[in-house]
């Protein structure tokens, strides 16, 4: 477990942040801060971003991806595993998945997000 309890959002719009809170009560995973990723973020480090606080959700503008992802932090490998296989049951678009850990935290959002990216297509490529 590294960072704090929370959860990032990347190319979720703000229905689709509901169900995925929805979706964490289910899981009794309503502990975790659910953080929607905006442009301003991405210029921060990861560790920064998974630190913002967002008391009005109706303000944030939302950035906009292709790429539906959710990176987790304090969670254990068992938690996020948990959320990982069944997340489809959200009837949510597909997302890719990752953590936040030391090596990444000092990164910028933007480079971890072009990275999980990267991963992500390669991985689907592979499974095609």
């Amino acid at each position: 477990m590294y960072g704090p309890p929370a959860i990032l959002l990347i190319g979720f719009d703000k229905s689709e942040a509901v169900k995925i809170q929805e979706f964490l009560k289910e899981l009794d995973g309503d502990f975790l801060k659910v953080i929607h990723c905006t442009e301003e973020m991405t210029k921060q480090t990861l560790w920064d971003a998974m630190h913002t606080e967002q008391p009005n959700v109706e303000a944030v503008k939302i950035m906009k991806s292709p790429q539906r992802i959710c990176i987790f932090s304090g969670l254990t490998g068992e938690e996020m595993m948990m959320f990982i296989n069944a997340y489809p049951e959200t009837g949510l678009e597909q997302a890719a998945f990752a953590a936040l850990v030391p090596n990444s935290g000092e990164k910028v959002l933007a480079e971890v997000i072009e990275e999980i990216m990267g991963d992500h297509e390669m991985l689907y490529l592979q499974t095609e």
